[in-house]
């Protein structure tokens, strides 16, 4: 009996022992707090609130801090400390409110710093910890946007040119037509916060139309211009298209539609797939060259003007009207498999099948210029090749939707198609582009003031 009471007197302080060590090893902790960064958080404005969210699994939290650091100069944005929640397992969301300036800090470069802390003894009692630093700006000037100019000549289906100052770098700025926005780039060998801006002009007059001068900050609001256009009309010549049986066939063999009936297949093509194109042109010349490679008219291809830009078609099936499309370029015949010519020095950014275009050859000449030739029966050039003017592209052929040999050409601005006749006007060119990207010279040093000669004081004459 008395063995058994000393098993038991042996064995409580064996329990206790190890009760302690669970405990002091559950105080120790094995895990560091999770500390999560705001996404997208990148530019501190005059007043930011963003949320943190801190949780710990094992001990619960203790303490988040946040700091922003700028030139040598530390300010504290926030401690919280818990209990009140943070216990282990539960997720906290902090909220931070800044206000650079009024913690003494400048515009520029700054580093946010964010430090969670739980409640176990690791390091001497003062918890694990988990924490991120991230680059921000800080930014706190107001965005001053003025124009400083526009070519004058303006028509529908056209091209515009605005020039205009802005006093900071900005997110976005440009002109935006009807809501869609070209952007601008800095003016080429201009003074620092100078921009241009080519920008397309519909075809048709839309109700409402508006015109606007915009730039986008990083934070706050857009700021915006509206411009009042003077635009002279367009009268589009209309063309009605027969379709015969024998081309309807052939339309839905050379694109392999797969339809029992042939018309059916046709307006696939003429609609969906025009559409699929023209969609794939406007996400390609989302990027263009910063500078212009170009100067000086374009060249234009020296071939038989046949279709025209802006030509309203009607597609005539036995007698009936069954679909409607404008055509948006210039068709241009001469001999089979005839040359074309780069009209501009440019980058190639397309040079393959592009649905009922055929094959094709898309340049970039900066700026969001783009010029595109199709049809053609061969192409020469690759993509990523930069081209000189008049440098050969391919041969003109018939490939794609096309009844003959020809080459189909197209000026883009943006992605939006414009009229090519302008810009093979040398006068246009000229008084409406070489105008608007002209650097302003100096003004001359004032020649400092001469100094005027005094004349000299006549004698005295004695009396």
């Amino acid at each position: 009996m008395y063995k058994k009471a000393g098993y038991v007197l042996w064995l409580i302080p064996l329990a206790g022992v190890g009760l302690f060590l669970w405990w002091g090893l559950s105080a120790l902790d094995v895990e560091d707090p999770v500390l999560k960064s705001p996404e997208g958080l990148a530019v501190l404005g005059r007043r930011t609130t963003f949320v943190l969210k801190a949780a710990d699994a094992s001990s619960g939290l203790r303490e988040v801090r946040v700091t922003l650091t700028q030139g040598g100069q530390e300010k504290v944005l926030l401690t919280q400390t818990f209990p009140p929640g943070g216990e282990a397992g539960q997720e906290a969301e902090i909220s931070v409110t800044v206000a650079p300036a009024e913690l003494g800090f400048a515009e520029g470069p700054a580093t946010l710093t964010a430090t969670a802390r739980d409640r176990s003894w690791r390091g001497f009692f003062q918890g694990r910890t988990a924490s991120f630093r991230r680059e921000v700006v800080i930014d706190l000037v107001p965005v001053h946007l003025s124009l400083e100019g526009v070519n004058h000549l303006l028509h529908f289906g056209g091209t515009g040119v605005m020039r205009y100052r802005l006093n900071k770098e900005v997110a976005a700025s440009g002109v935006r037509v009807n809501g869609r926005l070209s952007p601008g780039y800095p003016l080429p060998q201009g003074e620092k916060g100078e921009y241009v801006a080519f920008f397309p002009i519909p075809l048709e007059p839309a109700v409402p139309f508006t015109v606007e001068l915009v730039a986008r900050p990083a934070v706050g609001e857009e700021v915006k211009r509206p411009v009042p256009l003077t635009l002279k009309p367009r009268k589009w010549r209309h063309d009605n298209m027969n379709l015969s049986e024998s081309f309807l066939r052939q339309v839905a063999a050379t694109f392999q539609v797969q339809h029992p009936d042939p018309l059916e297949a046709f307006l696939t093509v003429n609609r969906e797939m025009r559409r699929a194109n023209h969609e794939k042109l406007k996400e390609l010349c989302r990027h263009s060259h910063p500078e212009p490679l170009w100067s000086g008219a374009f060249q234009r291809y020296l071939g038989k003007p046949m279709a025209r830009f802006g030509d309203k078609r009607t597609y005539i099936y036995q007698g009936k009207a069954v679909d409607h499309q404008t055509h948006l370029g210039e068709d241009l015949a001469s001999l089979e498999r005839s040359p074309v010519p780069a009209t501009a020095p440019g980058v190639v950014v397309l040079a393959e099948p592009l649905g009922i275009y055929g094959n094709t050859v898309v340049l970039d000449h900066g700026l969001g210029i783009f010029s595109m030739y199709s049809h053609l029966s061969r192409m020469d050039v690759q993509l990523g090749e930069r081209v000189e003017k008049g440098a050969r592209l391919g041969l003109t052929g018939a490939t794609g939707l096309a009844g003959g040999d020809h080459l189909h050409y197209s000026v883009l601005v943006h992605g939006e198609f414009v009229d090519p006749l302008e810009w093979w006007d040398p006068k246009w060119h000229k008084d409406q582009v070489q105008t608007m990207l002209a650097v302003k010279a100096a003004a001359p040093a004032a020649a400092p003031p001469e100094r005027r000669k005094s004349s000299p004081r006549p004698k005295k004459r004695g009396r």
